[in-house]
């Protein structure tokens, strides 16, 4: 006898059972109900039904029917719904589970199918289906279901079933749970556990569980601006459904070029409109756009009624002049989204600033800060201008050079600062042909279009290597509490500021900090680079009064000092005074005071006998 005929004649068996009085429904612990459903994602189309790898979950079929009608297979692998808008679980996802949620048109129907474990001891063989204000209209697979047709049981190993919900008429909701146990949880044989989770499914372990939300046809498939908009997008991509600006579609790219986005039109259910509406665009000041393409346009408007949900939009800057455009996207009147899109113009100034003190016999290191602008003075991001059609960078001609020969300049981009990971400043890398030197240096730019921008001319300069140093506080009273600079300035063998190439130490300076709460706010490192020939460092002056002294040690300076037989530093020196806000005077300060009082009462003494003598 094959597997179907016994589980036919257990059908028939249990309804009379059910129907005659014969067994009576005990309600059995349901402790070795321990598996879970696996956790698995509903948001894929699928219409196939559940293979032993879903053993347990409740799966919606989140295909719509395109014939009008709701289907269940528990063969074939055709699972359709009718009039299904969206599918999710409580917390946003679509993970199948006992928070599954649904939207479904009032004249829709859901089809939910299942898998049932392996094993006839199997925890996961009885699959017990019930539904509070709906039905069910369809079923495959299933080997009983009530007179009510509001439960529905399947048993069996790796059995699987289809049932089609349809909600009862002025129903607002509709909740779909499904209860798995194996057969002595629910009775102590088969034909009674038919019977009786037929007659009490939620004896089982609940495992599945769908609320189902029924709309109106009013407000699916209209769209609703609050979940409609418009989203950068880093590139062109119609199919895009994204519901937040990606983080480098930043909205900003050079002249002659494209930027783009993607259009959702959605319902109040989060639901795509599916095409047939009134697609259109629009940008102001002579910006042209396209949709669902990634060509460049030949108008600043387009329209489409064969696309809308999710459609890609390309804008697009036809001119090397600078443009700010706003886009404003409308689905069958309804405003969709604004959003501006800017587009540097060409380079029109070039900025040369900020060099270091360079040194001969090397260019990494001897840099100046390079900045690129447009003419309404928009800084211009170097990742745009550096890229495969790159405009260049050369050394502008005449570079002025006292010993004629420091006219090396090479262009490139560094990563001084960045906004999103791009490159927002660059750096020119210049030569010394002497020890000291000084020259200016300039670049100049060629854009794409032909056209030349030579740079301001900067004056740089070139240094030896430390070989001493001095050290000195950014003022001479503190009040307590304040910060303190300290600046150690380096000097080279013919006492001009040394270069800020080669690093000052190989061991972290070692500072003394009187008068300070502890040490500095950023402690020295390891092979520090000067700026300028100069380190600084922060303290927190502290609350005890007086003048302090404290002693700077550069021991790498010292060395290198001895090695090119100079007197090295032993030390230097900076002195500060702390000194409270209203704090009484000194002594000294006092007898000043005192002094000056007397001088000024002997010069009135002086006038008075002047006067005197006069009369």
């Amino acid at each position: 006898m094959s597997t179907k005929t016994i589980k036919q004649r257990v059908s028939t068996l249990a309804v009379i059972a059910l129907t005659s009085g014969i067994i009576s429904v005990v309600s059995v612990p349901s402790a070795n109900a321990t598996l879970l459903a696996p956790q698995i994602n509903n948001s894929a189309v699928d219409t196939a039904h559940p293979t032993a790898a879903l053993e347990g979950a409740l799966i919606i079929a989140t295909v719509n029917s395109l014939t009008g009608s709701a289907a269940a297979s528990a063969t074939t692998g055709s699972n359709f719904s009718r009039g299904l808008i969206n599918v999710s679980d409580i917390t946003g996802g679509t993970v199948a589970g006992t928070t599954q949620t649904a939207t479904l048109l009032s004249t829709g129907a859901l089809t939910a199918v299942t898998v049932t474990a392996a094993g006839s001891t199997d925890v996961q063989h009885i699959a017990a289906f019930s539904v509070e204000n709906g039905t069910i209209t369809g079923a495959a697979g299933l080997d009983a279901i009530n007179t009510t047709r509001n439960v529905g049981v399947v048993v069996g190993a790796q059995s699987v079933a289809g049932l089609v919900f349809t909600p009862n008429s002025g129903a607002t909701t509709m909740t779909i749970r499904m209860y798995n146990g194996q057969e002595s949880t629910y009775g102590a044989s088969a034909s009674v556990a038919l019977a009786t989770a037929t007659a009490v499914p939620s004896l089982g372990f609940l495992n599945g569980q769908i609320t189902v939300t029924i709309a109106s046809t009013s407000a699916a498939g209209v769209i609703a601006a609050s979940k409609s908009g418009v989203y950068y997008t880093v590139d062109y991509d119609s199919s895009t459904a994204i519901t937040a600006d990606e983080a480098a579609g930043l909205g900003v790219s050079n002249a002659v070029s494209k930027q783009y986005a993607s259009i959702r039109v959605r319902d109040t259910f989060g639901t795509g409109l599916a095409a047939g509406g009134l697609l259109q665009v629009s940008a102001t000041n002579g910006a042209v756009v396209t949709l669902d393409s990634d060509t460049v346009g030949t108008a600043s408007t387009a329209f489409s009624t064969t696309t809308s949900d999710a459609t890609g939009l390309t804008v697009a800057n036809t001119t090397v002049k600078p443009l700010s455009t706003t886009v404003t996207v409308t689905y069958n009147g309804v405003t969709v989204g604004t959003k501006t899109f800017n587009f540097w113009g060409e380079v029109a100034r070039v900025v040369l600033s900020e060099p270091f003190i360079g040194k001969q016999g090397v260019t990494s290191g001897n840099d100046a800060k390079l900045n690129l602008f447009d003419a309404a003075n928009n800084p211009i991001y170097f990742a745009y201008v550096n890229g495969s059609t790159a405009s260049t960078f050369t050394p502008a001609a005449g570079l002025v050079s006292s010993s004629g020969s420091d006219d090396t300049v090479a262009a490139h981009v560094a990563p001084a600062i960045t906004n999103a990971g791009v490159v927002t400043q660059g750096i020119v890398e210049f030569a010394c042909g002497a020890t000291t030197t000084k020259q200016n240096i300039q670049v100049e730019y060629v854009n794409n279009s032909g056209s030349v921008v030579k740079s301001n001319s900067l004056a740089v300069s070139c240094a030896g290597d430390a070989v001493s140093y001095k050290a000195s506080y950014d003022k001479a009273v503190y009040t307590p509490g304040e910060i303190a600079k300290l600046t150690t300035t380096f000097f080279d063998s013919k006492g001009n500021v040394a270069n800020d190439v080669t690093a000052v130490n190989t061991a972290a300076l070692v500072i003394s900090t009187s008068g300070m709460k502890g040490t500095a706010i950023v402690a020295p490192g390891t092979t520090e680079v000067t700026e300028q020939g100069k380190l600084s460092y922060n303290y927190i002056v502290d609350t005890t009064e007086g003048t302090f002294t404290n002693q700077v040690v550069a021991s790498t300076v010292n060395s290198r000092a001895s090695s090119v037989n100079l007197v090295p530093t032993a030390a230097a020196t900076a002195t500060l005074t702390v000194k409270a806000a209203g704090t009484t005077v000194t002594n000294a300060e006092v007898l000043k005071s005192i002094v000056s009082l007397i001088a000024s009462i002997n010069k009135q003494i002086q006038a008075l006998q002047k006067l005197i003598l006069r009369r």
